[in-house]
């Protein structure tokens, strides 16, 4: 150890010092220039993950009939009624003016809908809508009412509101997709229709980027407003304050500016970095600077206080930050791009706060008058005459802690089996957010809007010809009656549906006849008619060749684990009706994001087990020592086990959002175990009996361990304030994890390590 403080003094040089300071100025610079690039970016199909056979089915599904998710829907009421001829010929110049834009590529409105109708003297396009003609409105609104395909996509069931589709040119960018959304709401305060209600993946990215950059703002200053507080009760200096500020802020600014300039832009889940990484990397800096003033109040010089501080703490350092490192590492076993660049970017990013923890910190250490660090109390620090009593209550308590920790356990086990995996499309969305109240406004006036989506594909050696058969439209109609009554889809379009606008018609637009013909060669005489319907209907449910076809509509979003019990029951319903050469299966973006957020949530708690097992390891080889390992890992592994059952008791689901704190608390926790522990083995090496030596650990590295854990829940609480659900339960559930994990270091660990060391010197003394 002396060899090792003797070297480290003769590099604590003021030379070095700010030779170092000047090379991290530089890459600071260059940093600070790359942000002149910053992106934010929010891409539900990022989430996808690679590699998936059902995301490949849903990507040529959607080659052959188009996206599911890029239109716009805008929802226009009207307290008398629809009907009404002003009104509608307002609609219908909207429509005309929506479809001039650049980047649409089709406005559905009922005023702009025509009806096939073939008579002995020929085929007319009848529209369904006479809006300039008051007296036709009453009979065309009634024809509408019994033309279910029409009446369910575009009309309220009690007629107060109608539905204008607008779909857009597909995978338009970011800012294309500005545009385009700049130019529908002027073009609807141009038609006097400004309070007309818009959903859409549109809509919601803007708001949701907008909303991102504000709250990334908002929790940064938060954060280093409310550590600026806590660093200032710690050490009662300016330089105390502002120090690790600066050294964890430029570790910020390189770990953004490292992202900009490789071209990745800040999404919803790296927004959060600024945060995570400035309430973490703190961890490490407030370790050594209380180990530094603990020196300097011991009366060593400061150059040797400083060799003394780093070859004390710095390998203990180092594990954490490795650790820590690997716990967001392993986000990347879930297999998707966003949570893999978030763990990567994150485990980097504490990377390189440790870097400049041995960088650039020991520099201003180096050059900084340790008074100054501590002027009020230099003689004493704050948590002096706490932590004693509280360290003699917990060793003469230690069995009723380790009994009170058990049965925590046991009722936590309980708890965590009533965890349900479910997501929602918009859940992330407060209930009094505008764009979340429009949405619900549609779930509830139009039957929802959450899509639905069937592919139908004929397979090679199917004995029908195409979907048009009479027998392979049966088997179509029955799945379609139960996908209707007991899946509850609205607005549903398949070939069954053209099929009976065919049907009627061919039999003067009779509304008894919207049905299947009675036979085979009817039907494939209508089929061969299907022409007289607009190309841009039959393309979109029908292949060219007809072997292949779509079932589309929409429907109340339910959450995830309600549809994986409706999905099951389809399943099992078109099993039952299944027919040789004929496949049916669901797919589309929302069928996509409920299973995938099944997968990820079971993804990243294996994931969890995983960094448990690499840091196991590690500890392993630190200590030497199974017993230490076991000491190590149950004090963090005890909060997890109580957040899991705090999540059943509570309801909180299981999703992407909510698995990944495990991962995320597991590294930020087991830092402040590895000091104490790492502080332990250090005093046991100088020769200090085990109770001794747990005593000075307790006592002194318990100091930094108190005020690192009331930053860290400092930090994460202000995550409480997000107007997104998955960042505010992110907040509460991390927040709680720490706070345990505070309580677990400073009453279980000693009480564990207490129990282990009596059980070593039985074993030895036999």
């Amino acid at each position: 150890m002396d060899q090792r403080t003797d070297r480290l003094e003769r590099l604590l040089t003021r030379r070095n010092a700010w030779a170092a300071l000047i090379i991290l100025a530089v890459i600071s610079l260059g940093a600070g220039f790359a942000l002149r690039n910053m992106r934010v970016d929010y891409d539900f199909e990022k989430f996808f993950p690679n590699n998936d056979p059902e995301l490949d089915r849903y990507l040529a599904f959607r080659e052959q009939f188009g996206h599911d998710n890029d239109f716009l829907l805008f929802g226009i009421e009207r307290e008398q009624g629809v009907f009404d001829g002003e009104l509608l010929t307002r609609v219908d110049t909207l429509a005309a003016r929506l479809e001039r834009l650049p980047r649409v590529t089709k406005v559905l409105s009922p005023t702009r809908l025509t009806e096939p109708i073939v008579t002995p003297v020929g085929a007319f396009e009848t529209p369904y809508l006479r809006y300039w003609n008051d007296s036709l409105l009453p009979i065309d609104s009634a024809r509408i009412w019994n033309d279910p395909r029409i009446k369910d996509y575009f009309f309220a069931d009690d007629g107060k509101a109608m539905l204008v589709v607008l779909n857009a040119e597909a995978n338009l960018s970011k800012e294309r997709c500005d545009t385009l959304l700049s130019d529908v709401r002027a073009t609807l305060s141009a038609s006097g229709m400004a309070d007309t209600r818009i959903v859409g993946r549109i809509v919601g990215q803007d708001h949701y980027i907008i909303t991102m950059v504000k709250e990334m703002v908002f929790f940064l200053t938060a954060s280093i407003l409310l550590l600026a507080v806590f660093l200032w009760i710690g050490f009662r200096s300016r330089l105390g304050v502002i120090v690790p500020i600066v050294v964890v802020g430029l570790a910020i600014l390189w770990q953004i500016g490292l992202m900009t300039a490789l071209g990745k832009p800040i999404g919803i889940l790296t927004m959060l970095l600024p945060t995570i990484l400035f309430v973490v990397g703190m961890s490490d800096v407030v370790h050594i600077l209380e180990c530094y003033l603990d020196e300097i109040r011991a009366g060593v010089p400061r150059i040797r206080a400083i060799a003394n501080t780093y070859a004390e703490v710095g390998l203990a350092t180092f594990l954490t930050a490795v650790t820590s490192g690997i716990g967001f590492a392993t986000l990347g076993t879930a297999n998707i791009p966003p949570l893999q660049e978030f763990g990567l970017y994150t485990a980097l990013g504490v990377l390189l706060t440790f870097l400049l923890a041995f960088t650039m910190l020991p520099a201003l250490l180096v050059l900084t008058d340790p008074q100054k660090l501590l002027p009020v109390s230099i003689k004493e620090s704050p948590w002096t005459g706490r932590l004693p009593n509280f360290f003699k209550w917990t060793i003469r308590n230690r069995r009723r802690i380790l009994i009170g920790f058990t049965g925590v356990v046991v009722l936590s086990l309980w708890g965590t089996s009533r965890i349900k995996v479910n997501n929602y499309l918009l859940e992330d969305l407060p209930t009094n957010d505008p764009v979340k109240q429009g949405f619900l406004w549609f779930e509830e006036t139009f039957g929802g809007v959450r899509p639905f989506e069937m592919e139908i594909a004929l397979d090679a050696d199917s004995r029908a010809s195409s979907v048009w058969d009479l027998e392979v439209l049966q088997r179509i109609e029955r799945v379609q009656q139960h996908v209707d009554s007991a899946y509850g889809v609205d607005g549903l379009i398949s070939p069954v549906t053209l099929m009976y606008s065919m049907n009627k018609a061919f039999n003067g637009g009779d509304r008894a006849y919207y049905r299947l013909p009675e036979d085979s060669a009817e039907c494939a005489r209508l089929a061969k008619r299907m022409r007289l319907l607009s190309k841009d209907v039959i393309g979109g449910i029908v292949s060219a060749d007809g072997r292949s076809a779509r079932m589309t509509g929409r429907m109340v979003d339910e959450g995830g684990y309600v549809h994986k019990g409706k999905n099951s029951t389809l399943q099992a319903y078109m099993d039952a009706n299944a027919l040789d050469g004929l496949t049916m299966s669901q797919t589309g973006m929302a069928y996509l994001i409920d299973r995938n957020n099944e997968t990820l949530s079971t993804q990243l708690v294996r994931g969890m087990g995983l960094a448990v097992f690499l840091t196991a390891l590690i500890m392993f080889w630190f200590f030497r020592d199974w017993r230490m390992v076991f000491v190590a890992l149950i004090p963090n592994l005890v909060p997890l086990v109580f957040i899991a059952g705090v999540m059943g008791f509570f309801g909180v689901d299981l999703k992407v959002s909510t698995a990944i704190i495990f991962s995320i608390s597991f590294g930020i926790a087991e830092d402040d175990t590895i000091h104490m522990l790492a502080a332990l083995r250090h005093h046991l090496r100088r020769g200090l009996s085990p109770a001794y030596a747990l005593k000075r650990t307790y006592l002194r590295t318990g100091k930094a361990v108190t005020v690192t854990s009331l930053m860290l829940l400092s930090g994460f609480i202000t995550l409480i304030f997000s107007d997104f659900a998955s960042v505010h339960y992110m907040g509460v559930l991390i927040t709680l994890t720490l706070a345990f994990a505070f309580v677990a270091e400073l009453m279980l660990l000693p009480a564990l390590v207490m129990m282990m060391m009596r059980r070593k010197v039985r074993t030895s003394q036999k």
